[in-house]
């Protein structure tokens, strides 16, 4: 038997893209739901179970909460004052999170993951701050597992430290797991190069500013720059180590298109010859010694 989509004779209802992209993980019940509420408006749990049948309130309200999560919801307090612009987010509280739970794996994985990473249990508050990470704030669970790994290796194990680092991450255009893999692949080339730099000033890594690694991101990533291009202005500084100072002259070659060390120092000199010879004045050839050479005798026989 071959099935075919029948033409829509009836009303039809728009159902966003995040509702097909959760259907993998989403519950019966939550589908449901999903499809009432973009059908209906309605979000009152008591009048979902009426309607769908469903065994409990505690279902209507777990599904409410998980698409709260996914975004699909949102929700607000209908006592507060209207003002103007888009309200945040209400936090989920730790029973509406255990009730999604149920019907979304991936909070179970989060927590899991961070208590191992942290090597300890989690409490409720840390745990409502972790999972609204994904729900609310909409961080993809493989870039909140990959930050925490991150972070746990620099020996920050705190939600403050998690929220905050996965804030520049965003910052940086880190949305995904393939993008957040990438991204710390970077982090760990820029470490290695401040090292190298550090080592030019004479300094630990630790000695560097915040500004003072952006500044030698920028030589790198911005201006294209290698390592033997920052040596090089080390060696034009002379006896002053100062990221500063290197990082005007860097800035500077930036700017007048000078890419290699080649180009810094310009064209090599002829092996043995002078610094002051006038390259516009005409300079005898081979040939032109042999033949004075040969001539010189016969001029001394005529003066004879």
């Amino acid at each position: 038997m071959i099935y075919r989509l029948k033409p829509q004779q009836g009303d039809t209802v728009a159902v966003p893209q995040l509702v097909f992209a959760r259907l993998g993980a989403a519950e019966e019940a939550s589908v449901r739901v999903a499809l009432y509420v973009l059908a209906t408006g309605v979000t009152d749990p008591d009048k979902l179970c009426v309607d769908l049948k469903l065994r409990s309130r505690m279902t209507a309200e777990s599904a409410l909460a998980y698409w709260a999560g996914a975004g699909l919801l949102e929700r607000y307090d209908e006592n507060a004052a209207p003002a103007g612009g888009e309200p945040a987010p209400t936090p989920l509280r730790w029973n509406e999170i255990a009730a999604a739970s149920r019907t979304d794996p991936m909070i179970a994985s989060l927590i899991d993951c961070a208590q191992r990473t942290f090597a300890r249990a989690l409490t409720h508050s840390e745990m409502e701050k972790l999972v609204n990470l994904y729900l609310q704030e909409g961080h993809e669970p493989e870039t909140v597992m990959l930050c925490l790994a991150y972070l746990a290796g620099r020996g920050k194990r705190t939600m403050g430290a998690l929220s905050h680092e996965l804030k520049v991450w965003r910052a940086e255009g880190v949305q995904t797991g393939e993008e957040a893999d990438a991204h710390l692949k970077l982090l760990a080339l820029r470490q290695q190069r401040e090292a190298y730099v550090a080592s030019l000033l004479q300094v630990e890594p630790d000695a560097l500013t915040l500004g003072g690694r952006k500044a030698i991101a920028r030589w790198y990533e911005v201006y294209g720059y290698d390592d033997a291009m920052v040596q090089e202005a080390a060696v034009q500084a002379g006896p002053r180590r100062d990221l500063w100072y290197w990082n005007s002259i860097l800035k500077t070659w930036d700017a007048k298109g000078l890419r290699t060390v080649r180009d810094v120092r310009g064209p090599a000199p002829v092996a043995g010859a002078s610094r002051n010879l006038r390259v516009d004045r005409e300079t005898p050839s081979g040939n032109d010694f042999l033949q004075d050479a040969l001539e010189r005798p016969r001029r001394h026989k005529r003066k004879e």
